[in-house]
Parts: C-alpha cells; sequence; structure tokens
C-alpha cells in the first residue's frame, strides 16, 4: 500500500482514515501496520473488528459505525450499506462530497434492493465484477471453493455485474471502475465487454482496477 501510495505522489502518512468493508485477510492484512505508521483512524463495523483485533494489533484509534448511518470526516459523507457476503457485518459505501457521489459495490453475492438504492444517481461506480461462470466451474479451485465464490454470500460474476450496472446507469454517470476481478477465474477482456453491455448507448470512461499496480487517480 505504501509502495502504491508512492507511485500516486502520495504518503501513507497523509492518510486520515482507513474504511473496512469486512474481516477476510485479503482486505485487512496490512492494516494494523499502515495504520500505526500513519496514525490514521480505523473504521468499521463492531463485527468487522471482533474479525481482525488478533490479527491487527493494537491500532491507533478505532471509531465503529453502523449500517444504514452515514458519517462524516472531513468533507466527505459517508453511507455504509449491508451487504450479502460471508463474513461478520459486512458493508459496501457511498461517498458523497461537494454534490458528487461514489457508488461502491464489492464482496457481495447476490444484488439486493439496498445495494441498488445506494448506487443510484451515482458519479463514478466502483462494482465488483469477480469471475466468469465457466471459467470458475472448469477451473482449478476445489468445489467447496468454487460453490463458495457462487453462492448468495459469494462474489458478484461479470453477468451479474452488469445486471447491477444495468440498473442504476443514468445520462449523469462519469465512469465506471471493474474491481475485485480474479486473475484465476475472469478475463478483463470478457469483464469490461459485459459492462459496456449494460451501459447501452451511455458509455462512460472504463477503467479495471488491476491486483498488480495502483488505480489511478480519478477527478470527478
Amino acid at each position: 500500500m505504501e509502495s502504491r501510495l508512492a507511485i500516486l505522489g502520495r504518503e501513507a502518512a497523509s492518510l486520515d482514515a482507513i474504511f473496512l468493508t469486512h474481516e477476510h485477510s485479503d482486505h485487512v492484512r496490512g492494516v494494523g501496520p499502515i495504520a500505526r505508521s500513519s496514525g490514521a483512524t480505523v473504521y468499521s463495523t463492531q463485527g468487522t473488528l471482533r474479525g481482525i483485533e488478533k490479527k491487527a494489533g493494537k491500532l491507533p484509534e478505532w471509531r465503529g459505525f453502523r449500517a444504514g448511518e452515514p458519517l462524516t470526516v472531513g468533507d466527505l459523507i459517508i453511507e455504509p450499506y449491508e451487504t450479502p457476503h460471508d463474513a461478520r457485518e459486512t458493508v459496501a459505501f457511498t461517498v458523497h462530497c461537494d454534490g458528487k457521489k461514489i457508488g461502491h459495490a464489492t464482496d457481495m453475492g447476490k444484488l439486493t434492493p439496498t445495494t441498488v438504492g445506494a448506487l443510484r444517481h451515482s458519479d463514478v461506480l466502483l462494482v465488483e465484477a469477480n469471475h466468469d461462470v465457466e471459467m470458475l466451474m472448469a477451473g482449478p479451485y476445489s468445489w467447496p471453493l468454487k460453490r463458495r465464490i457462487r453462492s448468495e454470500e459469494g462474489h458478484l460474476s461479470n453477468e451479474v455485474c452488469g445486471e447491477l450496472i444495468s440498473q442504476v446507469v443514468h445520462s449523469q454517470l462519469k465512469m465506471t471502475v471493474l474491481m475485485h476481478l480474479s486473475e484465476t477465474n475472469n478475463c478483463p477482456e470478457i469483464a469490461q465487454m459485459t459492462a459496456r453491455q449494460a451501459l447501452g448507448s451511455h458509455a462512460t470512461p472504463m477503467i479495471l482496477a488491476r491486483q498488480d499496480q495502483p488505480t489511478p487517480l480519478m477527478e470527478v
């Protein structure tokens, strides 16, 4: 995280807050060290805190929140909303600032009215396109892991990602970012094609968030 922030011209010491969606290791493995080195406040649900407190060590400061209860950090209003995922008290976020809205939806196994409602009228969409179903089922993962990923508490496929986009796309949408793509069970070209079909005639710029490099800074 520190090296990738540096690539973007930022320093970890400039972090004010770290928001966690849930306690799975690919999301929280470095939260303790980076929070201690930066002094940033860690925000999470009580359930996520219970899941990380032994692994993360002592945090400089922790603040809790609940899904459906907005909170303010600086100029940002962050609205956490509940998501269906196989972890304790999981959430995703929308972020509001100066009349702009970022809608975030990752690590969920199905679409819910809450998710669709939260993402409506977003200026930027950050949405999960985790896997191609055929690639997942033909791939090397064990059957229990495949079943977990495809479950209603797993991850969004390209097709369901497209369904989500089609339900929230609107004329003021400025950018779409595809996130949490599996390097084993997905193909960027397929994910992009599915998302662009869902956007229809509204061809926004599209970015694929990759695992091996930082996503470029975006101005909204």
